[in-house]
């Protein structure tokens, strides 16, 4: 591989060590059509996972990491952020639970966006806005967006959009059944969302709020705590159970 090069030199990486030549002992550079990956790597994975390595490869940035049943428990460790990228002015880890929080509101929505790459998958939560005309949501199966913003599914939360779906930057709201009714105001909330393939159910203190089957949504992709655009917000998200390749069944709908 070519690392570096200038009228004097040129530095070229081998798999076991890195040389250094004069340039004026190169007669010709002509590059190579091998690889120097060993061969037979994507023998042991199946279609999925293979699937899965290549959206993980082409992520820009901070290359997010494969949920699997090994890596899951990383998801959030209940003292920081590791694994988590967000402005530390607005997200922080208070007594094991994730806050995001803003005291003189925002001119555009922030995001805590988990380096974990989902597919299908289970995630059980409590949350708690403050106040309940805030407005909140769970991104999944979602991408970054611009400098800001997020694309893809949301489990929403605030007064008129709680357990609904919402599509961030996208066909919008995809569930329009309300579930304030569900929800105790400034207080802990179960917030459950499950989604396997294009099923996507969520449900708030044991009610099921959305039951959608959508062969357009995303089927990969991040989760994203949002703080959205508005006046003064807190959220909190604590007990958070993630269980990947779930069974399509809600385990805390009554």
């Amino acid at each position: 591989i070519l690392k570096e090069q200038n009228d004097r030199a040129v530095v070229v990486v081998t798999a076991n060590e890195t040389l250094t030549l004069p340039r004026d002992e190169i007669a010709k550079m002509q590059q190579g059509q091998l690889s120097m990956m060993p061969e037979g790597l994507l023998t042991p994975l199946n279609e999925q996972e293979v699937r899965d390595l290549i959206y993980y490869l082409r992520q820009p940035g901070q290359v997010p990491l494969l949920a699997t049943p090994e890596t899951v428990a990383q998801f959030f460790n209940g003292k920081d952020l590791s694994n988590w990228d967000g402005d530390t002015e607005l997200w922080h880890v208070d007594n094991g639970e994730i806050v995001g929080k803003t005291a003189t509101g925002l001119k555009h929505n922030e995001f805590l966006k988990s380096q974990f790459v989902l597919s299908d998958f289970r995630l059980v939560c409590q949350v708690k806005l403050t106040p309940n005309a805030a407005n909140s949501g769970i991104q999944f199966r979602s991408e970054p967006h611009g400098e800001y913003e997020m694309k893809g599914c949301q489990a929403d939360m605030g007064q008129g959009w709680w357990g609904k779906l919402y599509e961030e930057n996208g066909r919008e709201l995809l569930s329009k059944k309300p579930g304030d009714q569900f929800v105790k105001t400034n207080d802990w909330n179960t917030y459950e969302i499950l989604a396997v393939g294009g099923k996507i159910r969520t449900a708030l203190n044991g009610n099921l709020c959305t039951d959608l089957d959508d062969p357009l949504v995303a089927m990969r992709g991040i989760i994203g705590l949002q703080v959205h655009s508005g006046g003064p917000t807190e959220v909190r998200f604590k007990d958070l159970k993630l269980e990947l390749n779930p069974k399509i069944e809600m385990t805390t709908v009554k």
